[in-house]
């Protein structure tokens, strides 16, 4: 008799089921990998859009109060007595605003501030606001 330990027969073209798991684990980690890098892509889009929306709102407070502060401004208004100017806060941001003037209120004047902020996409923001004026401190 023949005393040599008896060896599988092999077969050629098999996969063995430690390479199908293998394959199964890396697919697995490709799809998980793919998965996380959009997610962190859309954060960062997502992320951008909120930065540019808080630089709208806080350039709108500020062209607010300044206008508040000074209603009349540098003056000039148009024949509807409306002053209308533009503030360009950076490249991307800009913020429009429209004053008009109502002196109707009794012994005072009442300053009605239309504002909006447009960027590259258009309209981002619209605010009102307003402010009365006693006739002691208009200036003339």
């Amino acid at each position: 008799m023949n005393e040599q330990p008896l060896r599988p027969i092999k077969r050629s073209g098999a996969f063995s089921p430690v390479l199908m798991e293998l394959t199964i684990i890396i697919l697995f980690f490709a799809i998980s990998t793919s998965i996380v890098v959009r997610l962190i892509a859309s954060a960062s889009a997502i992320s951008d859009e909120s930065r540019y929306h808080t630089r709208a709102l806080q350039a709108m407070e500020t062209v607010a109060e300044q206008i508040k502060a000074d209603p009349v401004g540098d003056g000039a208004v148009n024949t509807c007595g409306v002053r209308s100017f533009s503030v360009e806060v950076a490249p991307d941001l800009q913020v429009n605003a429209i004053v008009t003037g109502d002196p109707s209120p009794k012994n005072g004047t009442l300053y009605e501030i239309e504002l909006n902020v447009t960027g590259e996409n258009g309209a981002v923001y619209s605010l009102d606001a307003a402010r009365y004026v006693p006739d002691a401190e208009v200036s003339p």
